[in-house]
């Protein structure tokens, strides 16, 4: 009899060592499952290529604060990371916008704050960097819990 249940315990180790392997760890996150530093690092990194330039280069980046959330009335947590960043754009972004000439439409003439996320300062028009600047970013991103995981505002989950 006993040699029936060791078998049975082998065989659902087996089983559960076969599931693990095959499924991302994320996904067995049971304890410490919040968004990590370097998720608000990512989430950075894409909002940066996508609002200004794909070929910025993240020199610095780190967290100067965090903290969960509870996100009243919309029945799921949060997580908020406030960060410093340097980045480099070795080609500039929003060429069309360099200053000369006047406003073009879609351009924005504010060069003293760059934002990628949303803020009570959030520039939505499209803001010109000249080639080879390095801009520091003091910015923020949230985590919205989801489905087992967290959405980030690149839309991607993490």
């Amino acid at each position: 009899m006993k040699s029936y249940k060791t078998i049975g315990q082998i065989m659902a180790l087996g089983l559960i060592g076969a599931l693990a392997a095959a499924t991302p760890a994320k996904a067995f996150c049971l304890v410490n499952c919040e968004p990590k530093p370097e998720d608000a690092k990512k989430v950075f990194e894409n909002l940066v290529k996508k609002k200004f330039d794909k070929d910025a280069v993240i020199e610095k980046f780190e967290i100067t604060r965090f903290w969960p959330l509870d996100v009243e009335g919309a029945g799921h947590a949060g997580y908020e990371f406030y960060y410093t960043a340097n980045v480099r754009f070795p080609n500039g972004a929003n060429l069309e916008c360099k200053p000369g000439g006047g406003t073009k439409p879609g351009c924005s003439d504010n060069t003293s704050f760059y934002s990628t996320t949303i803020q009570n300062q959030m520039i939505k028009d499209k803001q010109y960097i000249e080639p080879g600047k390095v801009i520091e970013f003091k910015d923020e991103t949230r985590f919205d819990q989801e489905g087992g995981g967290w959405k980030g505002q690149d839309g991607n989950k993490y």
